[in-house]
């Protein structure tokens, strides 16, 4: 009889919360990115710290695909927030000339 690979069971949860954190981006909910992003933190730390937490070439795969896209990720949500700061500030412009023009 097969064990199942328990590494695989630990990352299991960082692999859903990687998906979830690209869906969220997608749609634009920056909030939920956050909070998921915090979640997936703590997991990746509780990881760290777990003594039975044996490291193998996938998990460490897993760990460093995931530093990979959340650089990626943090740089296209910067570029994302720049670009609707301006336009927020281009409205309030706006709203701005337009009461001073009343």
């Amino acid at each position: 009889m097969r064990r199942k690979n328990p590494m695989a069971d630990a990352v299991a949860p960082l692999l859903d919360l990687n998906k979830k954190i690209n869906e969220a981006s997608r749609e634009d909910n920056f909030s939920r990115v956050l909070f998921l992003d915090t979640k997936r933190r703590a997991l990746i730390q509780s990881l760290a710290t777990n003594p039975h937490f044996k490291s193998d070439d996938n998990s460490l795969s897993i760990l460093k695909s995931t530093a990979e896209q959340n650089q990626e990720l943090m740089t296209d949500i910067t570029k994302r927030m720049t670009a609707l700061t301006h336009i927020t500030s281009n409205k309030i412009k706006m709203l701005r000339s337009y009461r001073m023009n009343k």
